[in-house]
């Protein structure tokens, strides 16, 4: 149960400095429609996987468990991608 929390919360990690170095580089150079494209790709690979792992913990917390309170914090850190993707959609949006 412990590797499971851990590799989510790898991914939750992963997925923030992936979203957030695609986010610097179209700041950067806001004419390039390749990072767009690859923006969006990384976008519906990444909520894929994201929801994958959140059903994941979900039906881990439904178990008999000890590590129910680790459990929903790391349901919260995966979470916290998505007002981090809108506020970086919005951004792009006014910006560009």
């Amino acid at each position: 149960m412990k590797d499971l929390i851990t590799t989510i919360k790898s991914l939750a990690l992963i997925s923030f400095i992936i979203g957030t170095i695609l986010f610097a580089l179209q700041l950067y150079f806001r004419t390039s429609d390749s990072l767009i494209y690859s923006g969006v790709i990384f976008i519906i690979i990444a909520t894929l996987i994201n929801t994958i792992s959140l059903i994941a913990l979900i039906f881990s917390l439904l178990g008999k468990t000890n590590l129910k309170l680790e459990l929903l914090k790391t349901c919260g850190i995966v979470l916290l991608n998505i007002p981090i993707a809108i506020l970086y959609f919005y951004i792009l949006i006014v910006i560009l």
